[in-house]
């Protein structure tokens, strides 16, 4: 997916990827939701989110209602280690991309 936002270009497939969170991957359940950290060439974050209809990615259908849609969020470090500690991301990954930001 790519998006460009504040006049920056978000791409996932040049982006190093990070950390993935996906408690439910069922395509088809209106919970469905995976979230994705990412990390461009030139060291920002962002975070790429797909979700079903109940979820906070989704999109308004035509007629009502809601279906599943995808985002990309751009997240500073502090937001990005929050995002991995607040979803229980495998401390060494989260040693390892933010080691400067945690206290020992």
């Amino acid at each position: 997916m790519q998006r460009v936002i504040d006049q920056k270009l978000y791409d996932t497939n040049r982006a190093e990827e990070i950390a993935q969170h996906a408690p439910n991957t069922d395509r088809g359940d209106f919970y469905y939701l995976i979230e994705t950290l990412y990390k461009t060439s030139s060291g920002e974050y962002f975070l790429h989110g797909e979700g079903g209809a109940a979820t906070k990615y989704a999109k308004p259908c035509t007629g009502g209602g809601t279906t599943g849609g995808a985002e990309i969020e751009p997240l500073d470090e502090e937001a990005a280690l929050n995002w991995c500690e607040e979803r229980g991301i495998d401390g060494e990954i989260v040693v390892d991309e933010f080691s400067h930001l945690i206290e020992t």
